[in-house]
């Protein structure tokens, strides 16, 4: 089944597939449009938008990755922006939005999977598009240096090029003394401290655990709980694949988020969820939450965050709207 739900030739279209929004986990009618158009190529609208967001690291660093997704492809166009005359502001927009385009060009070649499953030839491609991203990005930072933006975009640099973890430590500090609680840039330091990236499943449960203490009641950086362990589970599911115990696999979610996970997880949900705070990252932490619930006995949490998300999915849990369909069938939802 195709993402559009639409099938081969015999097989019946369903309406209900094809209403789920792949690719766009939030609730912005404004970045709607402004993706829709710079893919079409008008990379004005995502200008206003970067525009807009200079006062809201939060916002900035959501429409900085959605208009980067949305303009792989066109980084030269985005380049040719820049001339004598733009204002300091203007270039720090676009700089920005110039060094996220080329580290999300970069991981279009590369792909999400182990670095076995990438080939040499792919794998130079990425390394040298990736490196391009550091002096627009570093030159965002100088424009605006109180900006976290592109402190957190240098994030995903430092891992695709294997920097060594003094550097990416460096990064960090610098995102945290800027913003010490933006969603997205605690979403990369748990990729960086992964035991998939050359970190460690113990560094990394630990991190996610004092997100969860630093984030603010009402505040969805506790999902980075259920990021963690998302984390953890897929490697003791990938580890039982490569040794062909597949049965095992099927059944290793259930067992991994019982007893102490679900209890955690709980916690970390209702910091959030007593008093919760708007936020633009809202739909993703909903996401992570449900999809650990979801593999709890507790389907009444697994149902009330998926039913916050609406029709929209996030590509780390559900990038194929079919099976999020039947999530939501099977809860109720839909």
């Amino acid at each position: 089944m195709g993402q559009n739900g639409r099938g081969g030739a015999g097989e019946t279209r369903d309406p209900d597939v094809e209403s789920i929004v792949v690719g766009r986990c939030w609730n912005d009618p404004a970045l709607d449009a402004g993706v829709d158009a710079v893919r079409e190529g008008h990379l004005t609208a995502g200008l206003t938008l970067l525009g807009e967001s200079r006062a809201d690291p939060e916002l900035r660093a959501l429409y900085v990755g959605a208009l980067g997704d949305a303009a792989v492809g066109r980084s030269g166009r985005i380049h040719a922006l820049l001339t004598r005359d733009t204002a300091k502001e203007d270039a720090a927009d676009i700089l920005l939005w110039l060094g996220r385009t080329l580290i999300d060009e970069a991981w279009k070649i590369r792909g999400d999977g182990l670095a076995r499953t990438v080939g040499q030839d792919r794998f130079k491609m990425f390394f040298a598009i990736l490196a391009r991203a550091r002096d627009p990005l570093l030159a965002a930072a100088e424009i605006a240096p109180d900006d976290p933006v592109p402190w957190e975009c240098l994030q995903w640099f430092a891992l695709g090029l294997q920097l060594d973890r003094e550097e990416k430590d460096r990064i960090w500090q610098h995102v945290v003394e800027r913003c010490p609680t933006l969603y997205p840039a605690h979403w990369g330091r748990v990729q960086v401290l992964a035991a998939k990236w050359g970190g460690s499943h113990e560094e990394m449960l630990e991190f996610a655990r004092g997100s969860v203490d630093l984030a603010p009641p009402g505040h969805p950086l506790t999902s980075m709980i259920a990021l963690a362990h998302y984390e953890r589970a897929a490697g003791v599911i990938g580890d039982l694949v490569d040794r062909k115990r597949f049965f095992s696999a099927v059944r290793a979610p259930a067992r991994y988020y019982e007893g102490e996970v679900a209890a955690e997880l709980r916690t970390a949900a209702h910091k959030w969820c007593a008093a919760p705070v708007a936020h633009p990252r809202d739909l993703e932490a909903n996401h992570l939450f449900g999809w650990a619930f979801n593999n709890t006995s507790d389907k009444n949490r697994a149902r009330w965050h998926l039913y916050q998300v609406g029709n929209r999915t996030h590509p780390l849990t559900w990038d194929d709207p079919k099976a999020f369909l039947n999530v939501l069938r099977g809860l109720g939802l839909a």
